[in-house]
């Protein structure tokens, strides 16, 4: 599978495989095994009602209330770790995919991206997929701040962050 493909499904589901918004952590640790440590400051006490962080492989997760409330993959390292199909193990691909090879995916998958409204930072361009509860967004950096539409920006990063939750 390429990162076209992943990220393609991650346009279409919202997520990466069973990693989406809104699904029980239980769930997705019985399918996956148990998710990896993946504070930004390990160590660091959390507040109550604070969310925590988990990974598989590089994409990480944000928890909170035993619930996955954000999805994230940064892509500009030049490859990721995809959680595979073997609970606990991952599989390295490629990461680099460029804006124009997104868009060309996405309108052959039929999915409709939009881009985001927001110019600032200038080297930036995001693209938005709409979903419930949380939409997706892939955020590219341009290589060439001249080109038209950013076509030639490379992916950084896609995320999926559910901003309607409310902890029980």
């Amino acid at each position: 599978m390429t990162i076209v493909d992943v990220l393609t499904e991650f346009a279409e589901s919202g997520g990466i495989g069973v990693l989406k918004p809104g699904a029980p952590l239980a769930d997705v640790s019985e399918r996956l095994g148990p998710p990896r440590d993946g504070e930004h400051f390990p160590g660091r006490r959390r507040k109550r009602g604070e969310p925590c962080h988990v990974r598989y492989g590089d994409v990480r997760l944000e928890i909170c209330c035993d619930v996955l409330r954000a999805v994230a993959l940064s892509t500009g390292t030049g490859s990721v770790d995809l959680p595979g199909g073997v609970p606990g193990e991952t599989e390295e691909t490629p990461s680099e995919v460029t804006a124009a090879q997104l868009r060309q995916a996405f309108s052959a998958a039929g999915i409709r991206a939009e881009e985001s409204p927001w110019p600032e930072p200038a080297d930036q361009v995001t693209l938005v997929v709409r979903h419930a509860p949380a939409d997706v967004h892939f955020t590219f950096r341009r290589t060439d701040a001249d080109e038209a539409e950013g076509s030639g920006a490379v992916l950084h990063s896609a995320i999926a962050r559910d901003t309607h939750h409310v902890c029980r």
